[in-house]
């Protein structure tokens, strides 16, 4: 056996420890120098972290790279939750501010129909009861409609209907809290009028033929006479209805006569004042 060879692997083997100890103490005290210097603020040691810095400021920019992109990820879909939400609230205000909308449109319409009504008095000294249309029956033959006023409110037979404009009709069966009101334009409908310029008495009648018409007959004077567009109204003839109330204006002349086109359609009328008559 060769003495020799295992001779220097021996001592090959017993110098690794030496060497790693001096390693160990020399990373020690480079260490704690690096430190002692830190701590000073030493311009060596800022230089090298600068530098160290510098170094591994591209990888951890490349490490953080995922981080920053489930970041990004999660803050989009945060956003885009919030802009659901917020998307869903402004649709639930956009609602009720639309029905709040309806609701002050609703009211200015009925607060100026009441206005109008109220500002038309065609008859002095005499007792007003204002009535709501609660529903509203223009057949071909029977046109009527129904007010929320009746006999508990001083409503009686016959007594004249008017809206802001003119007259719209007369009461014919008053019940105990709502009345009936036969309209101008039904077919069994007769008042006593008179021409307002021209002073021509005739009975306006009702057409009953779904245009609203009126047609004026039993005329005292000739008809011909009578120019289009001349006012009706009222004449006190009869005693049932007061006199000067407008009913509308000559529209044309057909066979049968001259016909009346009244002040505005009778189904516009939401309110209308009943006239209480002795």
């Amino acid at each position: 056996m060769n003495r020799d060879r295992y001779a220097v692997s021996y001592a090959q083997t017993s110098n690794k420890p030496l060497i790693q100890r001096a390693l160990t103490v020399l990373l020690v005290v480079t260490g704690v120098t690096l430190l002692i210097l830190a701590r000073a603020h030493h311009p060596l040691v800022i230089k090298m972290q600068a530098r160290m810095v510098d170094l591994a400021a591209p990888i951890a920019e490349w490490v953080s790279q995922p981080v920053t992109l489930v970041r990004t990820l999660i803050q989009d879909k945060n956003a885009l939750l919030n802009a659901f939400e917020e998307n869903q609230e402004l649709r639930a205000e956009n609602e009720t501010l639309r029905h709040w909308q309806s609701v002050a449109t609703s009211l200015k319409a009925e607060n100026d129909a009441l206005r109008a009504l109220a500002g038309y008095q065609p008859v002095a000294h005499v007792s007003y009861v204002t009535a709501r249309v609660i529903s509203q029956n223009p057949g071909a033959y029977s046109a009527t409609l129904t007010v929320n006023v009746g006999s508990n409110d001083g409503i009686k037979p016959l007594q004249p209907v008017v809206d802001a404009y003119g007259l719209v009709g007369r009461v014919l069966a008053p019940g105990t809290h709502t009345a009936q009101v036969l309209l101008l334009s039904d077919s069994s409908s007769r008042i006593p009028v008179i021409t307002a310029n021209g002073r021509v008495h005739a009975i306006a009648s009702g057409t009953g033929n779904g245009d609203e018409m009126l047609r004026l007959t039993f005329l005292s004077g000739d008809g011909a006479d009578i120019p289009l567009g001349e006012p009706i109204v009222t004449t006190e003839e009869g005693g049932l209805i007061p006199g000067g109330i407008a009913i509308g204006t000559v529209f044309k002349r057909d066979r049968n006569g001259l016909r009346v086109k009244p002040m505005r359609p009778y189904a516009r009328s939401e309110y209308m004042r009943i006239i209480e008559t002795q």
